[in-house]
């Protein structure tokens, strides 16, 4: 463990903190170009958006938005970015082995995105309870991990003005030791860079009490295929918001099957993956709910 935030511009190096650490920042992630781009299009969003009503874990000082991928194209490079997918890769979807009759075969599973939401701190909201990400899973500790978060700063992250508060380390910890506030540090960076976290390390929202500044960042959660993803994408985007993206974004929102068998749909008799059903309600021009 490392008494600050390791910093890594490699799969390799970002691999080896998370594994010593469950934390690592990531400068500088986008092009001035994507952060100007996600910056015009979440601002206005979060303009129209309105405080939270959850005094505990929420907030009454944050504005959260999510389906996010039906909003802003701003985040396509960021979901795939390869920093942050195949790291994501190498620590999640680990090949599992197994017997299929006579046969000893390894099967990994896919990935996919667990949620996906803009979280804005604003002045007077005080510190998140920390917590594991991967709770909404009842993940046993110390146990396989599930989860890799990613926090994109929109806006420049300060202690001042709400920073994500992590404990390096804390990914090695059982489910009995209770965590502290004073074994956090604030994971200040520029807008474009990012925090990675594994879904056992704990963390929490920072305060914004004293400054003026809004805090803006993405959240993002790769989870390993084969489990319920947290964000309901299906019955938040709707069909034809889904079908104008990348085969890649659609896989990640769960538009596909993780080997061996999970998340099929039948088809004459065969099992296909469910983007052969996302191009039949596209062509027969029926949607889902759509998140205002």
């Amino acid at each position: 463990m490392t008494a600050h935030i390791a910093s890594a511009s490699t799969v390799e190096e970002a691999v080896v903190a998370l594994e010593r650490d469950g934390v690592v920042l990531l400068p500088d992630l986008l092009t001035a170009e994507q952060l100007d781009l996600a910056q015009r299009d979440l601002f206005a969003l979060m303009d129209n958006i309105t405080n939270g009503k959850d005094p505990e874990f929420m907030g009454t000082k944050t504005r959260r938005a999510s389906s996010l991928f039906g909003r802003t194209r701003a985040l396509d490079p960021v979901v795939t970015h390869p920093l942050y997918l195949e790291t994501a890769r190498r620590l999640l979807a680990t090949p599992t082995p197994m017997w299929f009759g006579q046969d000893r075969v390894e099967v990994a599973p896919t990935l996919q995105i667990g949620a996906a939401q803009c979280i804005q701190i604003r002045q007077g909201q005080g510190l998140q309870p920390l917590h594991r990400d991967d709770f909404v899973f009842h993940n046993p500790h110390p146990g396989p991990q599930v989860q890799l978060g990613m926090m994109l700063a929109v806006s420049d992250f300060t202690e001042e003005n709400g920073a994500t508060r992590v404990i390096p380390g804390s990914h090695l910890w059982d489910d009995e030791r209770r965590p502290q506030i004073e074994e956090t540090i604030a994971a200040e960076m520029k807008a474009g860079s990012a925090l990675l976290w594994l879904g056992s390390t704990f963390h929490g929202g920072g305060q914004n009490v004293t400054t003026e500044s809004i805090r803006t960042g993405v959240v993002i959660a790769l989870v390993k295929g084969y489990l319920r993803q947290e964000e309901n994408h299906y019955l938040a985007l709707a069909p034809e918001q889904v079908a104008v993206l990348s085969t890649q974004i659609q896989e990640l929102l769960g538009y596909a099957v993780s080997d061996p068998f999970m998340g099929w749909i039948e088809r004459g008799g065969e099992a296909v993956s469910p983007s052969v059903v996302l191009g039949e309600l596209v062509a027969a021009g029926l949607t889902s709910h759509v998140t205002a």
